[in-house]
């Protein structure tokens, strides 16, 4: 298992998976404290006579414009590079050369999620923790409690339209096709939190993490000192649902792997 692990990371970086996701982390990580702090003052000296009326910048501005970016951004670019984890491997044959040997498919398939799962986890803590510190040197402090929620918060989100993706890897026998389905699926989840995001199953629908991230990052969801139920709430719920069903599709996925005559 640690020799296949070891192959992951490796092909991780040489395929240029996590490397593409930890350079847009870090473009967004410092263009978002920048725009934030500045773009009141670009916006009237460009005005051209027209008064313009900006909010002061705010370090629960910059942080939360990071986070927006992630979902809008970030999301996409974590499906690209999931979509081709199984599948392309499957395609080209070397998923059969390794199955064949002593590793088994469950061993596979667990150091490709492992190691991509932990390499997002820790992509998004460290780009979050950046932000926050090159905001502080821009506009001012911020929570370090809501931050962590919030970044918590986006983090199970990511990992779950990420696990979709990969669920996705292992039943297709494409990439392009894999991808096409983890970007559908991260479409229907948005569009079933539109449609059911004020009944009562709202609150546990994975798609309020993102409205809650920043609820609990500007600390709109309860006091400001230390969380209490009901802001821990705003994560437990869609947090649970999310871990949930991250689980059935990648069992799911894996049950429809495990018995696919690999060519």
């Amino acid at each position: 298992m640690s020799a296949l692990v070891g192959k992951e990371i490796r092909q991780a970086w040489r395929t240029f998976r996590l490397p593409a996701l930890y350079l847009a982390l870090l473009f967004l990580a410092i263009m978002d404290p920048l725009s934030t702090r500045y773009m009141g003052e670009i916006l009237q000296k460009f005005g051209q006579g027209i008064t313009i009326i900006v909010p002061p910048p705010s370090a629960e501005m910059a942080v939360g414009s990071f986070i927006g970016d992630i979902v809008e951004i970030g999301l996409l670019v974590i499906v690209a590079i999931t979509m081709g984890v199984v599948a392309s491997e499957k395609a080209s044959g070397v998923a059969t050369f390794i199955v064949t040997k002593p590793a088994s498919r469950k061993s596979y398939v667990l150091a490709k999620y492992g190691v991509l799962s932990v390499g997002l986890a820790l992509g998004i803590a460290a780009s979050v923790l950046l932000t926050s510190l090159y905001t502080w040197t821009l506009i001012g402090p911020i929570q370090a409690s809501r931050v962590a929620l919030a970044t918590l918060a986006i983090g199970i989100y990511a990992e779950f339209i990420m696990s979709a993706t990969f669920a996705a890897s292992m039943v297709t026998s494409g990439a392009l096709a894999a991808g096409g389905v983890g970007l559908a699926f991260m479409i229907a989840v948005g569009i079933a939190g539109s449609l059911l995001g004020r009944s009562t199953v709202g609150p546990w629908l994975p798609s309020a993490l993102m409205g809650n991230a920043n609820l609990l990052l500007t600390g709109s969801a309860g006091s400001t000192g230390s969380p209490d139920s009901s802001t821990l709430s705003l994560l437990l719920k869609p947090g649970t649902t999310a871990i949930f069903l991250s689980a059935a599709l990648l069992w799911a996925g894996f049950d429809k792997f495990r018995r696919q005559d690999l060519q």
